[in-house]
């Protein structure tokens, strides 16, 4: 690539001036030299020696035009003290561990800072977790509570109910079963009085039937009137056979009590009422002579 005339003057110029610099730092890093003290004497004018006229110089001839001074390279700097050289090194390096440990130690710091700030957030979120689950924990006991004591009072209740209606029904049942034996005992008393009734008839029905029995079969003996009266008792057995007989209550004449007794036996078997519920093994007979 060319480069232009202006280039080349600013080059020059930018030489020039790196020279003069050099140049300036050279003249004020010398030590000024002592100055010589000159004497002198002062004359008079009339004693200075007549000036003496200059002869003319010839003409000075134009100089030639300054050829393109070629740009200098810049001087080379000093070498440096190589125990200098180490020593800065060793500094520079003992600077570098210094930066190094100081950032390591600051690195320390901001990861233990980091890892505290974790541990306490997950302490925060720990603690946060356990609440929840006491809290949660607690509602569910608080509802199972709830829930066992509403189930135990609900199960109390049915008892009372049960119990109330067991109590009611063996009331109801107690006052049914007065009314029933009430009613049995006035139907009984009602069947038993018509019963009775019944049965006396049958029975004076069959006392009849066992008298005349005994009149067909009786002897009069000689002595006897029809004033006397007897009381038998007799023993039958199912079919009527006369077991045993005695007189219960005697009538004062014992040829007409043995009579009669003679014609118990006689007239066995005696016959059956007509209604069985109403017989009976023992009977007492009141015979009176006719």
């Amino acid at each position: 690539m060319k480069l232009s005339s202006r280039h080349f003057v600013a080059a020059v110029a930018l030489h020039l001036a790196v020279f003069g610099l050099l140049f300036s730092g050279v003249q004020c890093g010398r030590v000024p030299e002592p100055v010589n003290i000159i004497q002198g004497q002062l004359i008079s004018s009339k004693e200075l020696p007549k000036p003496q006229a200059e002869p003319k110089a010839p003409p000075t001839p134009e100089p030639p035009a300054p050829e393109p001074e070629t740009p200098k390279a810049n001087p080379e700097p000093p070498k440096p003290d190589p125990q200098e050289v180490l020593r800065e090194k060793k500094a520079e390096e003992a600077k570098a561990a210094e930066a190094k440990r100081e950032q390591e130690v600051k690195a320390a710091e901001q990861k233990a800072a980091q890892d505290a700030l974790l541990k306490k957030q997950a302490a925060e979120v720990a603690d946060k977790k356990r609440l929840a689950e006491e809290a949660k924990k607690k509602k569910e006991a608080e509802n199972a509570k709830r829930e066992e004591e509403l189930a135990r009072a609900a199960i109390e209740e049915e008892e009372k109910r049960l119990q109330a209606d067991k109590k009611n029904k063996a009331e109801q049942a107690k006052r049914d079963a007065e009314a029933k034996r009430v009613r049995e005992a006035e139907l009984a008393a009602a069947l038993g009085a018509e019963a009775e009734q019944r049965s006396a008839q049958e029975i004076s029905l069959w006392a009849t039937q066992l008298t005349a029995a005994i009149q067909r079969v009786w002897t009069r003996p000689s002595t006897v009137d029809n004033n006397l009266k007897c009381v038998i008792n007799m023993q039958l057995s199912a079919t009527g056979e006369v077991l045993s007989a005695s007189i219960r209550t005697p009538s004062g004449n014992s040829l007409f009590d043995e009579s009669v007794l003679r014609a118990v036996y006689k007239a066995s078997p005696m016959p059956l009422p007509r209604d069985p519920t109403v017989f009976k093994p023992g009977i007492n007979i009141t015979f009176v002579p006719r």
